[in-house]
């Protein structure tokens, strides 16, 4: 790649939020926005290149890259859909117009709720009979948590413009995130967000080149 792509998060989700999500079907599909740059006309580029390694936050202190199948599987996604939209891929060419920096972001959020007051947290559960009817036990009662965990995944892309002098920033023309609970099984995930790759694209036309201009 032309050069080494270090891109900022919370550009791509603060440019993110500012685009409507794509309404999902079922409770079991990933929510997809897309943002473009203003003023920026696709249909002038050409060639692209994509990291080889998807960059992972979330599952250790320090970001990792991976080259798994299921990260290769994702990586291909979007090579697949760049390629239908008319570009052409260009592996480690320095000269490629356009640049994607692809991460996945996982994080596991844990709840713990004591319960050391009133013995009946479920008192006010639908079809339970008040704590009353079997009298108060409070002479026996421990206090215990309850606890539930509630991991989430996120799919994020970054499209940059490498048609850029050397020193200046690289110019972020396009940022879809992709994102939603994740589910047991990992195969399913993956699937999921291949699918809305395919989304991401879809509700993007303006990505389309009109090779008929080239």
């Amino acid at each position: 790649m032309k050069r080494i792509l270090i891109f900022s998060t919370l550009a791509l989700l603060a440019a993110a939020c500012q685009k409507e999500p794509y309404p999902q079907d079922g409770d079991s599909e990933y929510l997809v926005y897309t943002e473009p740059a203003k003023n920026v006309n696709f249909a002038d580029f050409q060639t692209f290149d994509i990291a080889d390694s998807l960059l992972i936050i979330g599952q250790s202190e320090k970001p990792q890259y991976s080259q798994s199948n299921n990260a290769l599987a994702l990586i291909q996604a979007y090579r697949t859909n760049m390629e239908k939209a008319g570009y052409i891929y260009t592996p480690s060419n320095p000269d490629a117009d356009l640049g994607i920096q692809l991460t996945y972001v996982i994080k596991t959020e844990r709840y713990v709720q004591y319960y050391n007051n009133d013995p009946y947290w479920w008192l006010d559960y639908p079809g339970y009979w008040p704590s009353g009817y079997w009298g108060n036990w409070y002479g026996w009662y421990y206090p215990y948590p309850v606890t539930y965990t509630y991991t989430t995944n996120a799919f994020l892309a970054e499209m940059v413009d490498l048609n850029t002098e050397e020193g200046q920033a690289l110019k972020i023309i396009w940022s879809c995130y992709i994102g939603g609970p994740a589910g047991y099984s990992t195969q399913d995930d993956i699937n999921n967000m291949k699918s809305s790759v395919d989304q991401a694209f879809a509700q993007s036309p303006y990505l389309t080149r009109n090779t008929t201009q080239k």
